[in-house]
C-alpha cells in the first residue's frame, strides 16, 4: 500500500518540476522527436502513477486501511499531523470514492474534449474541400485570400489548404517544401496527438506539466515536419517558405509558418554538429529512462 503514496508523490514531483527541465532540454530542438518522446513519457508516467495508486488503494480498501501507516503517511504529506483524526471506515470510503469519481470525471472530460476536437477538425477539412479549388496534388486545395498561408487539417479525408496569395508568393521549390511539411504533419498524425494534449490541458488546467506540454510539443512537431521537408527539398527551400508564410495557424490546423519561426529558422540555418547532437541525444534518453525507471524502483523497494 505504501507504493500508492510514493507514486502519488512522484507524480506530483513530475507535474511541478519536469516542465522547466524539459523546456531547457528540448526547447532548442536538437532532437525534436526525442523531445516529443520526453514530454509524452512524463505525461504517461504521471497518468499511470495516478491510475495505479487509485487501483491499489481501492483494491486494499477492504483490508483494514483505517489507521494504517500508509494512511498516516498520506495525511502527513498533505499537512495533517499523525495525532489528528485518522479516517474511519466511512471517511476512508468517502475519500476513495471521491478519488475514483474524480478520475472517472477527468477521463470522461478528456474523452469528450478529444471527440469535440476531432469533429471540429473533420468539419474544417470538409469545408476546405468544398470551398477550395482542387489542384493536381492529392488533398491540396486553394482558397482565395490576400494573406499567404498554408496549413493542413485532419479529417476523413484530410485537407491541405493553400491561399491564392501563397501560390503567387512561393516558387516551385518553396511550394514543394511547404507541402512536404504539411504532409509530414498528416503522416505523423500530429493533429491527433495535439488533440489529446489539449484535452488534458483543458481538463487539468492547474497542473503545469499538462498546460506547458501543449505549446512545447506543438513547436517540436513543427521542427519534426521541418526536418522531413528539408530532407526532401533542402533547408534553403524550407527556410524561405517558412519566412514567407510566417503567421498564426487557424484553429485546428498545423502550419509551416505558425510557431517559433526564429528558432526553427536558426536550427535549420546553423544545425548543431554531430557531437552536440549525439550528447544531447544521450542526455535525453537518460532523462526518459530515469523518468520511467523511478516508479519501477519504487515498486521493487516497496515489495521488500
Amino acid at each position: 500500500m505504501t507504493i500508492a503514496a510514493y507514486l502519488l508523490a512522484y507524480g506530483a514531483v513530475i507535474i511541478w518540476a519536469a516542465p522547466a527541465l524539459l523546456h531547457k532540454l528540448t526547447g532548442a530542438g536538437l532532437n525534436p522527436r526525442l523531445g516529443v518522446a520526453a514530454w509524452l513519457t512524463a505525461i504517461a508516467v504521471v497518468v499511470l502513477a495516478w491510475s495505479v495508486s487509485v487501483l491499489v488503494i481501492v483494491s486494499a480498501a477492504v483490508s483494514g486501511l483505517p489507521g494504517s501507516a500508509t494512511i498516516v503517511l498520506c495525511l502527513e504529506m498533505i499537512g495533517v499531523p499523525e495525532r489528528s483524526l485518522t479516517p474511519g471506515a466511512a471517511s476512508l470510503a468517502l475519500l476513495i470514492g471521491a478519488g475514483v469519481v474524480i478520475s472517472m470525471m477527468v477521463g470522461i472530460q478528456v474523452g469528450r474534449a478529444v471527440a469535440g476536437f476531432r469533429a471540429r477538425s473533420a468539419e474544417h477539412a470538409r469545408a476546405a474541400r468544398i470551398i477550395g479549388m482542387p489542384t493536381d496534388r492529392q488533398d491540396v486545395f486553394v482558397i482565395d485570400a490576400d494573406r499567404a498561408a498554408a496549413y493542413c487539417v485532419a479529417g476523413r479525408p484530410h485537407a491541405i489548404v493553400l491561399t491564392s496569395a501563397a501560390v503567387r508568393t512561393l516558387d516551385e521549390a518553396q511550394l514543394g517544401a511547404v507541402l512536404a511539411h504539411e504532409q509530414a504533419h498528416l503522416a505523423g498524425r500530429h493533429h491527433h496527438l495535439l488533440m489529446v494534449l489539449r484535452a488534458l490541458s483543458h481538463s487539468l488546467s492547474r497542473l503545469p506539466l499538462f498546460t506547458r506540454a501543449v505549446g512545447a510539443v506543438a513547436a517540436l512537431l513543427e521542427m519534426c515536419a521541418d526536418d522531413t521537408a528539408a530532407r526532401r527539398h533542402g533547408r534553403g527551400a524550407v527556410i524561405a517558405g517558412m519566412v514567407k508564410l510566417a503567421g498564426p495557424a487557424p484553429v485546428g490546423g498545423l502550419s509551416v509558418g505558425a510557431r517559433a519561426v526564429h528558432t526553427r529558422v536558426a536550427r535549420l540555418r546553423d544545425p548543431a554538429g554531430p557531437l552536440a547532437t549525439g550528447c544531447h541525444q544521450i542526455l535525453t534518453i537518460v532523462v526518459i529512462a530515469a523518468t520511467v525507471c523511478v516508479p519501477v524502483l519504487i515498486n521493487l523497494l516497496c515489495q521488500h
